[in-house]
């Protein structure tokens, strides 16, 4: 088991948004609470729309949640109506967005993006230090790039750069592959997962892949129409599924990449 000690928690958290054209209100998180703990990685999964993001954006103090609280090791709430966020904890909590592209400044270069990221350290951590955390090697070779001649997977290795510069406590990784190509969604997980083991960072994973979630998560919380409905150690998640939502969408993963499925018995005769 890993370390115990909550480093992020919500608490009896709620969202609700205005309708825009039919009135009332949409109910987009209804009471959720959660703890992430040192070095772990926390995968919330759930379809679209079923609050994950709204969640997020409470968590990383974008907005302020309609009841509840929300703290870093049990300092700096983050209560209902707050209208501002302390530049500490905006330091120790940082946001991974789903597009890379839409979170870095198209005019800008990388090293704009990282030096900017970086003026508030005072240990001398340089731009290059931080590409080549996120394997981004020769670092000189990225830093006058404007994103535009970046590949998705490098435009989200110098997004994760950039929200390393502040030498947070927890990563808040909103749908951080879903707009990559299958063959790099694998790197930025291990990425993850090596900030993880060799940072010492924990991580919210968000995301609505199952399989995403056991590969790089050590516990899974399921949110269904921004309810909690079931959580657990990922493996025992996957395994034995007790809510009928989680069972969907397990069922809903494509048969190659089953979760529980099986694996085939050998035809016979030569392969």
């Amino acid at each position: 088991m890993r370390e115990t000690t909550p480093l992020l928690t919500a608490r009896s958290v709620s969202k609700s948004y205005r309708r825009a054209s039919q009135g009332g209100l949409i109910e987009a998180v209804k009471g959720v609470s959660l703890e992430v703990r040192e070095r772990e990685i926390v995968a919330l999964v759930g379809e679209s729309g079923s609050g994950k993001s709204s969640l997020a954006r409470m968590i990383v103090g974008l907005e302020a949640p309609d009841s509840g609280q929300v703290a870093i090791r049990g300092e700096e709430p983050l209560t209902a109506g707050h209208t501002s966020v302390s530049r500490s904890y905006r330091r120790r909590v940082q946001l991974i967005f789903q597009d890379p592209f839409a979170s870095l400044n198209p005019t800008r270069t990388v090293r704009y993006h990282l030096e900017r990221a970086l003026r508030q350290r005072p240990d001398g951590c340089s731009a290059e230090t931080l590409l080549s955390q996120v394997h981004l090697e020769p670092a000189g070779a990225y830093l006058e790039r404007f994103p535009h001649e970046l590949s998705g997977g490098e435009a989200q290795r110098v997004a994760i750069a950039r929200a390393l510069a502040s030498r947070p406590d927890v990563l808040c990784a909103d749908e951080p592959t879903s707009m990559l190509d299958v063959s790099i969604r694998a790197e930025i997980l291990n990425l993850l997962v090596e900030l993880r083991d060799q940072e010492g960072l924990a991580c919210l994973l968000i995301t609505h892949d199952l399989a995403a979630a056991r590969y790089a998560s050590d516990r899974i919380l399921v949110l269904k129409s921004g309810e909690l409905v079931e959580h657990g150690d990922t493996e025992q998640v996957i395994a034995d599924p007790q809510h009928a939502y989680t069972q969907d969408l397990l069922s809903a993963v494509p048969e190659r990449w089953n979760l529980n499925r099986k694996p085939a018995a050998p035809s016979p005769g030569a392969p």
